[in-house]
């Protein structure tokens, strides 16, 4: 299942995340533990240094919405 599939409702909160318009982790925290949920395969989240785990993170958001219209 595709990032924009699963999270089709939550579209304009990932990208204005991966724009850093807001705080994903901070204005949505719920969605932000799904979505650390759903990479945690993809990428090595250690949870030691949760800047780096939120920036893999919002790394992946941004490569996954790049083509996708709002």
């Amino acid at each position: 299942m595709t990032l924009t599939s699963k999270f089709k409702k939550d579209i304009s909160i990932l990208r204005a995340a991966a724009n850093q318009e807001i705080f994903l982790d901070i204005k949505h925290p719920k969605l932000y533990k799904k979505l650390v949920r759903y990479y945690q395969k993809e990428i090595n989240l250690t949870g030691e240094d949760p800047d780096a785990d939120y920036s893999a993170i919002m790394g992946c958001i941004s490569e996954d919405l790049q083509g996708v219209e709002v």
